[in-house]
């Protein structure tokens, strides 16, 4: 199948990105305040193709995040067009390819003696273990330490090496959710995205690590005030759901003494949601571009998303109303990256090195629930009916009768702090964290390790996602006071709005009504474990903590310490 090109981006988003890559870093803020002594670290960073090739593409080859299903009954007969891929969307404005279609990106930071991993694969989700076999985030961590664990350098285990999906809504459709992809396609994302974190662990080399951060800003929201701002919070309105993670945070590693970049790291939160369900085309969405744009800086550039949880970017039409179809896809991506790009710089205009005893870490705890969403636990079991196979591997710890488990990472680089779950996390549980836990900086990783949907907490945050899940939230159309369209009034009041399922896809989503607080709980114990040695020493202050002790007990790895995938991709094709 050939391959879709865009040959035209619009002059508006050739200036911006220009502009952005113009504007210096550090100079005058350094000139002003003379930097500290840096620790030293070493880093590398990789980034591998993951397109899918043309073979894939015929093989019903489908986009995930908008809608439900392959429109195909039991996956084989069409009743309705669903959104299998045609091509890759490609970006003229990067002819290093770094832009085009779909990657997985890495990097790797040690202090000497022991190395953390992160890894983004550009998809829509990725599950820990998966029903076709060892294709899964849990055998990519195990294999990349395996592998790494042969070479000579610092201690890298699987439970330091952290991997997410950046949930493009024009990625592949790895979940099985919207009609899946072949089984040789989930072999290749594994296969190179080993590569990648074994290939960053190759590269390291001795740097500085300088931290930065700026405000993205939410439409239309005082609270989080800016020029340009980048967010839109689905629930703006609601006090209970008024939290937003707004916040951008770069790392970006340097040699020391020349200043030379070899790595950018951008950690923000807004779904890869640019492109609408008419794109076709394999696209990483605005994360691909942003990507490429941080590499313009030197060496490699990653964005790693973050809370997801109903943050939306604050997304315009292409400016060049000349250009259509694919044309405009990439500008429009090209567009917001840019207006990123641009936060970013500012970011790094006010970064400042790391110092003091260099030190990495990082551990994964497993945490289970009981799974209280009846339509995720049907699509689990008999998805395939309604062209939805979902591909989750339905054993213990994963998936057993209506209980689950996934990872939780908690990472430390010098003060600074990472943590990881396994879905788009609401931004209140990134907020009870960096209220509990001092730090010099708060990354969080979404869809990191699994790809469970939305993450909620506390339960205060429920009703408005509910309601607008079954509501449109409008108000009462003029002359239909019932929301009956003049056949049988039923009597809904205005507040509610009239029926509408799936308006929004929040609650549907939303596996357990006390997985966000498990994740809190996971988090603050981890926090403590990387920050203070003592992973109680946060988790017993927040009062629904004991009620999960379960999770507690289970010592950090668990989530690494069971048995591969039984290898089913003969009969198990798709």
């Amino acid at each position: 199948m050939p391959r879709t090109r865009s040959l035209v981006v619009g002059t508006a988003v050739a200036a911006l990105v220009s502009a952005a890559v113009a504007v210096p870093v550090s100079a005058s803020q350094a000139s002003q305040h003379p930097a500290p002594k840096a620790s030293r670290y070493t880093l590398g960073a990789d980034v591998e193709s993951i397109d899918p090739t043309p073979a894939m593409l015929a093989d019903d080859f489908y986009l995930g995040g908008y809608g439900l299903g392959s429109g195909k009954a039991l996956n084989q007969v069409k009743v309705i067009d669903g959104r299998a891929a045609t091509g890759i969307l490609e970006d003229p404005m990067f002819p290093n390819g770094l832009a085009d279609g779909v990657h997985v990106r890495s990097v790797v930071i040690g202090d000497g003696r022991h190395a953390i991993a992160l890894a983004q694969i550009e998809t829509q989700g990725y599950y820990s273990a998966y029903k076709q076999g060892p294709f899964g985030i849990t055998e990519i961590r195990k294999d990349a330490a395996a592998a790494i664990a042969k070479l000579h350098g610092p201690a890298l285990s699987a439970s330091a090496i952290g991997v997410d999906s950046n949930h493009s809504h024009s990625g592949p459709d790895t979940a099985g959710v919207w009609g899946g992809v072949p089984t040789t396609y989930l072999k290749l994302v594994h296969d190179r995205t080993v590569t990648a974190i074994v290939n960053a662990y190759n590269k390291q080399q001795a740097v500085e690590l300088w931290f930065g951060t700026a405000h993205a800003g939410v439409n239309g929201e005082p609270r989080y005030p800016a020029k340009d701002p980048l967010l839109t919070n689905q629930f703006s309105y609601d006090p209970a759901n008024s939290d937003v993670d707004e916040e951008l945070r770069v790392l970006q590693a340097r040699v020391p003494g020349s200043g030379k970049v070899v790595a950018t790291y951008l950690n923000y939160s807004s779904h890869p949601t640019v492109l609408g369900s008419s794109n076709k085309l394999v696209s990483a969405d605005y994360t691909g571009p942003l990507s490429a744009m941080l590499s313009s800086l030197g060496g490699v550039g990653m964005q790693q998303v973050a809370t997801l949880g109903r943050t939306q970017p604050a997304r315009d039409d292409c400016d060049d109303k000349t250009t259509t179809g694919a044309k405009a896809d990439v500008c429009k991506i090209n567009q917001y990256a840019g207006r990123v790009f641009l936060r970013a710089k500012q970011a790094l205009a006010t970064a400042r090195p790391l110092t003091g005893a260099p030190v990495v870490a990082m551990q994964s705890y497993l945490i289970q629930d009981t799974a209280t969403n009846a339509p995720i636990v049907a699509l689990e079991y008999g998805g395939l009916a309604a062209g939805a196979p979902l591909y989750r591997a339905p054993n213990t710890p994963w998936f057993t009768a209506n209980e689950l488990g996934a990872p939780v990472f908690s990472g430390r680089v010098g003060g600074l702090l990472f943590e990881g779950g396994p879905g788009e996390i609401y931004p209140q549980i990134v907020a009870k964290v960096r209220a509990t836990v001092p730090a010099l900086g708060h990354f969080t990783i979404g869809t990191a390790g699994d790809f469970l949907g939305y993450i909620v907490a506390p339960v205060s945050a429920y009703p408005e996602p509910i309601r607008r899940s079954l509501f449109d939230g409008d108000p009462l159309p003029a002359g239909n006071p019932d929301c009956s369209g003049g056949v049988a009034p039923i009597g809904l009041p205005s507040p509610i709005g009239c029926p509408s399922p799936i308006d929004n896809d929040n609650y549907f989503f939303n596996v357990s009504h006390t997985f966000g607080e498990r994740l809190t709980c996971a988090m603050l114990r981890g926090a403590g474990a990387v920050m203070k040695g003592d992973d109680s020493v946060y988790w017993s202050t927040y009062a629904p903590c004991p009620a999960f002790a379960n999770d507690y007990v289970l010592p950090a790895g668990t989530d690494t310490a069971f048995p591969d995938q039984p290898d089913l991709s003969a009969v198990l094709t798709h």
